[in-house]
């Protein structure tokens, strides 16, 4: 024991000896009518009152002392488990797995530095309540009835709504869990729809029906925002609900029947996954908008790993999480120049087996339907009956008669085996860039973070997104047992 730990344990016990100040009559006496600290122990003896200051104090100090501050921090939270955002996956068993992707190896290429870095988490925190969301929508929007639970409530996925749920008026929903997602839907913003009477042959003979279309109204004479004004529209929109974002950031698409701006929400400078939208139809009325209700709050800046150590988490579809605008889209399951991926998808068959289609004949070969007569050959039709000397046949023995079947005995239906699947065509890809962003992920709550990552893009042109934090900041869920099968966005 050090000179400073025996100092400290001396003044400890003269603390609870006889220099400790004397206590009042009045004091004691109305002790029992006072509430008891948190602290004592109703357990053990009484002490008098230094005694009990004083081991509050050596606890208080012992818990200096022995803490260790690189011991481990808990997690700040447990992975949702399942299929992972961005590129999702779903685990299937051996017998129903699927062999029509592509098996990426990944390799960390000259070009990727591994050098560690430090990145900020956030959490997406619900504000407010799903009554005073909605009755702040049903205010701006204009829509007029109270808030209540919709058809398909569910404790596990709350959601509320102002309005007719059949599409027959206005209304808003939002469903509280998650961000707090809300839906507006305006079924009176589209033009009336053209209907005619279109007569089509059925098996009761010939019989009409309605179809209708929306009628395209000329750009003349649109009443829909332009597209700057759409951008500038959606800004002071999104802005007056807690969102800060500029119209420079609000990509606009528009087409006759509809101008679409959209805006993710920013944090740090970089675009998320997390979105809103806002449409108008050529009535110039607001045909549908979607956000979120939630604030953004910093859960600390924790250590990541380097881009060439986050190649091997390309494997663990744990690792992934969403990506921004700028990392979405142009994934595929299947290769498109892949023979295996292309024969499996055309037959189910073997690879180096050919594929035919419903018409083709037995051996896809010239010939194939005039008996053999130029190579090709065609077996009799088990099913169809041949008569006895006809040319190219033997006779047909005649059979033992069939044994009646027990009524009792349970009948064994016959099975079919499913064809082998090939297995999947290995591609060795080698990753020379990652950039540095956000990701979307979500907890076994259901609550949503974003978290450092990085961005790495396949030379097909999709991007894997990977989690770049080190290994205890966050809980990952148990692995899947079995095979993962990547399920890609188109």
């Amino acid at each position: 024991m050090n000179d400073h730990t025996d100092d400290l344990s001396d003044r400890l016990r003269r603390s609870a000896g006889s220099d400790a100040p004397a206590l009042s009559p009045e004091l004691v006496a109305a002790a029992p009518g006072r509430r008891a600290p948190r602290l004592i122990n109703h357990g053990r003896t009484a002490r008098v009152a230094s005694a009990s200051l004083a081991a509050v104090a050596a606890v208080a100090v012992g818990s200096l002392v022995v803490a260790n501050p690189f011991a481990p921090r808990a997690p700040l939270f447990v992975a949702a488990a399942g299929a992972p955002g961005g590129a999702e996956s779903a685990a299937l068993s051996d017998d129903a797995r699927i062999g029509l992707w592509i098996d990426y190896d990944y390799v960390a290429g000259p070009g990727l530095s591994t050098d560690t870095g430090r990145g900020s988490v956030y959490q997406l925190q619900r504000v407010g309540s799903a009554e005073s969301v909605l009755a702040d929508l049903a205010d701006r929007f204009g829509v007029d009835g109270e808030a209540g639970e919709t058809s398909y409530f569910d404790p596990a996925w709350p959601s509320y709504v102002v309005g007719p749920e059949d599409g027959s008026a206005p209304s808003i929903q939002v469903t509280w869990s998650g961000t707090g997602n809300w839906w507006y839907n305006n079924p009176a913003a589209y033009p009336e729809p053209v209907c005619e009477l279109v007569a089509y042959e059925t098996e009761n003979g010939v019989e009409e029906f309605e179809e209708c279309t929306q009628p395209e109204i000329p750009a003349a004479e649109s009443l829909a925002p332009s597209e700057s004004e759409a951008a500038d529209l959606a800004a002071e929109l999104f802005s007056s609900l807690g969102l800060e974002v500029d119209a420079d950031d609000v990509r606009v698409m528009a087409d006759p029947w509809l101008t679409m701006a959209t805006v993710n929400l920013e944090v740090d400078g970089i675009a998320t996954a997390i979105d809103y939208s806002v449409a108008w139809t050529p009535l110039g009325d607001i045909a549908w908008a979607y956000g979120h209700s939630i604030e953004v709050v910093e859960r600390g800046t924790f250590d990541t790993v380097s881009a060439v150590d986050a190649v091997e988490r390309l494997e663990d579809w744990r690792w992934f999480g969403a990506g921004g605008p700028d990392y979405q889209g142009g994934m595929n399951i299947l290769a498109a120049e892949s023979g295996v991926a292309r024969d499996a998808a055309a037959g189910f068959g073997a690879p180096d087996s050919p594929v035919s289609s419903p018409d083709a004949t037995a051996t896809d070969e010239p010939g194939g339907t005039d008996g053999g007569t130029d190579g090709g050959s065609t077996e009799p039709n088990p099913g169809e009956p041949t008569e006895p000397g006809e040319p190219g046949t033997e006779p047909v023995e005649p059979t033992d008669p069939v044994e009646p079947v027990d009524p009792t005995e349970p009948i064994v239906e016959p099975t079919i085996e499913p064809a082998p699947l090939p297995e999947p065509e290995t591609v060795t890809v080698t990753v020379d860039d990652a950039e540095a962003t956000l990701l979307l992920m979500w907890d076994a709550d259901g609550n949503a973070w974003l978290v450092p990552g990085y961005a790495m893009q396949h030379p097909d042109g999709f991007w894997n997104t990977i989690v770049s934090l080190i290994e205890g900041v966050i809980e990952l869920p148990a692995p899947i047992e079995g095979e993962v099968v990547p399920f890609l966005e188109d």
